[in-house]
This record gives C-alpha cells, structure tokens and sequence, in this order.
C-alpha cells in the first residue's frame, strides 16, 4: 500500500490508468443512485471532479491520457440512462467543463493542493462558476435538441445542470485532492471529536429521515441548516480530509433524501425542491471548505513564522556563540586570551578546592623575545607567536585543559587534576619540543628558539586564593630564566646557583 500511495502521488502510471476510470465510472454511479430525483434531474453530478483533480494533482502530466480514460467511463455510464448519441454529446461536454476549469485555473495561478483560501476563491471561479456555467449552457442545449418529452425550459435546464456540476466539482475535488495529498499536521483527535462526529450522524439522520413520521403534527421541526453547527467544529478541528469526508457525506445524504422522497427542505414542485437542495449543499460546502482551508493557511502562516523564528534564534544563538569565541579568543594565536583564562582559573580553583585535586599551572615565556621581533621584524615575531600557540596545543590535549597567551609572548595553560610529576613532564616535553623545531634565533646563545616555563601546582586549601598559585608559577619562570633561560623549574624545588 505506501508504495502504490507513492506512486500515485509522483507521477500516473498504469496504476492510475487503471485506477481513474474505475473511480470515474463509480462516481456516476454513486450519482445516479443517491442524486438523482425521479424526474431524472441530477442534484450534484460528482465524476467531473475526479478527472479534475488528477489534473490538478498530477500537474497536467499525460493529461491527454488521462481524459480520454475519463471521457470512455463517462460514456460507458451514461448509456444506461441516456441514448448513444446523448451519451457521447454530454460526455463531450463534462470534458469541456474539466478542461476550462483547469485551464483557467492554471491561468489564474491557483496551486492544485488548494491549499490557501486564494485558491479555492480561484477554484470557485474556475470551476463552480464559470466551467459548470459553460457546461450547463451546452449540456441544455443538447438535451433540448436531442431529447424528447423534456419537461423543463432551457434556462431550468441550464439553473440545475449548472448547480448539479458546480455542486459536484465542490464537493469531490476537495476530496479527493485532500486524500491524494499528504496532510500537513494532521489533527490529534480526542473523544470530544469523536462525540461531535456520533452527534453530527445521528442530528442528520433525525433530519433527512423525519418525513418518514406518520404524524406530521409530532414531527420534529429541525432544518438541515443545524448541521452547520458541528460541520464549523469539525473545520475547525479536524483537517481537511475529515471536514471534506464530513461535508461530501452530508451533501450526498441530503441528496439521496431529496431524491428519494422524504423532502427535508419542504413540500415545493420537484424544481424547487432539488434547487433548494443544491443551494444548501452549495452552502454547506463553501462554508465548511472555505473555513478549514482559511484555518489551514493561518496555521500553515504561523508554522512558517515559528520556523522564522526559529532559525533567526539558531542564527542570534550562533552569532553569540561565536561572539563569545571572539571575546574569549586571542585573535593572534587562536588560543584563549587573559579574560578566558582568569576566568577559568577561576572556575577550576572552585572545583579543585571543592573536590580536593590538585590544580597545575604553567607559565611559558619565549626567551629573548624582543631581540628576536628586533632582528626579524614583527611579522615574523607574530608568526613566532603562533607556531609557539599551536606546539603548546599538541602537547596540551585533554579536553579539560586550557592554554591561553597570557600577554605579549607569555603563554599559561591550565591542567586540573594533574600531579606536580605530570605537569612537570609536561612542560619538560614542550621545552623539548620547541628547541627541536630549531626555528633560527640568531640573537639567542642557543642560536635556535627557546623557552622558559615555571610550573607551580597546588591543593587549594581555605586560606589559598588563585592568585597565589599564578604568583607562584610566575616565580617559577622567573627563576628558570634567572638560571640561564631554556628549561623548565617547578616551584617549591630547591633553588639551584645559576648555570
């Protein structure tokens, strides 16, 4: 089944082939025996509307196919009611009145899903009014020239044959469109909807079946016009499918009551009766259509503004995220500046003391700094800097460490968790490391680029504040350069004489 769905919502194959003529010849049959009255007089005319609405649905692809598949289940039906010639003549017709109405509304720009109340007023116009109209007009035309013992006048004629057709196109092609199309937020129906659709059945049946009374006296006094009340519930919350279903049962209810002899809308000459009739159907439908569709819009409005909100809050979110990279990045190196890492000394001293875990702190000086910016100039200085800022990185990888330049060519990177062992093993190896890239320095005694890096680590305790671990850090490095530059000291070691 989702597969023959799928394939009749792509493109027609031989399963429409197959499909639409099989549907064509039932709706006329559905016709003939719920709508039309004794005197032979059609109150809506429903098999227009299926070739309509594969046009529309399939957007004029293979057209010519699909409309001589129609036009043969037309004249197929029509022959048990009408003569050969009648038969083919009115057929002829209907596919006059499919075709303009779906010209016109391929002119006027109307989407085939209906799915705005500005399609389904072009639809209106296409359609029910102007294609039936000109339906009408060449269908009485025929039935007068053709037709013996016609009991009505040709205006009567063409007042019926348009409303029957423009009734039809009304109330199928909603339909049957809403069931080709996938519906969009499809209702969550609870026992209340469930109780309105009970209500709705047995209210229309109270009132297509109350002629059947003996007494005319204990009749109940109810019009067909009551059934708008839970028609406007079910539009307005049910979807579309379930509010087209709703209206086309009840059109074709009231229909077959007309028709069959038990006169809801009163006691009037078979004319009058099927126009009123139609003219309730036709009130019925706009009513209902007009108002789920008109509801659809907004909601479909709304989702589209709640989407626009939505991505212009992903976009504010982004752009704050990244302003806040930005405002916490080093634009030189890329790696955190001073406010990020104040901060986060901040953040991981609370959790250190908190969790009682030692807390490291490294501070990194490139050596001979200002002599190496002095003799290679600041371009290359500001390239220093960043080759420094990423070996830091390699070397410092877990996701809880922070490296961040500390100001000018000093660099700091936090490690919680970490032994004095560990962290000195650390900035050991990046010492290392930098001097074996043996990027020239040829004002420095090592004639390569070096660095000095003091290594303090701590188990906050009450008393202790952040600044004394940064102070005690900064007196490490301090002390690596006093001795010679180009090693790392860890605080609190025993002070060696200078080398």
């Amino acid at each position: 089944m989702p597969n023959t769905l799928d394939a009749l919502r792509s493109r027609p194959d031989w399963r429409v082939f197959l499909l639409l003529p099989l549907l064509h010849f039932a709706s006329v049959k559905l016709t003939f025996s719920t709508a039309l009255s004794p005197e032979n007089e059609v109150v809506m005319w429903l098999p227009n509307a299926v070739l309509l609405a594969a046009l529309l649905h399939y957007r004029g692809d293979r057209a010519i196919t699909l409309a001589l598949l129609a036009l043969g289940s037309d004249v197929l039906a029509n022959l048990s009611v009408f003569p050969p010639l009648q038969a083919v003549l009115l057929s002829l017709c209907n596919l006059a009145e499919v075709t303009v109405t779906y010209l016109l509304m391929r002119r006027l720009g109307a989407s085939p899903g209906l799915e705005r109340i500005g399609d389904f007023g072009r639809f209106l116009l296409a359609g029910p009014l102007l294609g039936a109209l000109g339906c009408a007009l060449l269908a009485s035309a025929v039935l007068v020239f053709t037709r013996e013992n016609v009991s009505a006048s040709y205006s009567t004629l063409v007042l019926l044959w348009w409303f029957g057709d423009a009734l039809g196109l009304l109330i199928w092609t909603p339909l049957l469109l809403a069931l080709l199309q996938p519906e969009r937020d499809p209702p969550a129906l609870d026992w209340r909807d469930t109780a309105v659709f009970v209500f709705t059945g047995l209210l229309a049946g109270t009132i297509f079946l109350q002629e059947h009374a003996a007494d005319p006296d204990t009749r109940l006094a109810l019009t067909p016009h009551l059934l708008l009340l839970p028609v406007l519930y079910i539009a307005a919350r049910c979807g579309r499918r379930l509010t087209a279903l709703t209206v086309a049962l009840i059109a074709l209810t009231a229909a077959w009551s007309q028709t069959t002899g038990f006169r809801p809308f009163g006691d009037a000459t078979p004319h009058e009766m099927i126009l009123r009739a139609q003219e309730y159907i036709l009130t019925l439908s706009i009513i209902g259509m007009g108002l789920v569709i008109l509801l659809g819009e907004q909601r479909a409005l709304a989702h589209e503004l709640e989407d626009k909100v939505n991505e212009r809050t992903r976009a504010l979110e982004a752009s704050n995220r990244r302003l806040a990279e930005l405002s916490a990045t080093d634009s030189l190196t890329g790696v955190a500046n001073r406010r990020c890492f104040d901060t986060t000394l901040a953040l991981e001293w609370a959790r250190a003391r908190r969790n009682e875990e030692p807390l490291a702190l490294c501070m990194l000086d490139v050596d001979l700094f200002k002599d190496y910016n002095d003799h290679y100039g600041h371009q290359a200085g500001d390239d220093c800097l960043r080759q420094v800022a990423e070996l830091i990185g390699l070397h410092v990888r877990r996701s809880t460490d922070l490296v961040a330049r500390y100001g000018g060519e000093e660099f700091a990177f936090i490690s919680p968790g970490v032994d004095e062992a560990h962290a000195l093993a650390t900035a050991q190896s990046l010492c290392a490391a930098l001097r074996a890239r043996a990027l020239p320095h040829q004002r420095s005694p090592f004639s390569v680029l070096t660095a000095s890096i003091g290594v303090a680590v701590i188990v906050p305790g009450e008393d202790d504040t952040p600044d004394a671990l940064v102070r005690r850090a900064d007196a490490a490095l301090y002390e690596a350069k006093r001795r010679g530059r180009n090693q790392v000291v860890l605080a609190g070691a025993p002070v060696l004489p200078a080398a």
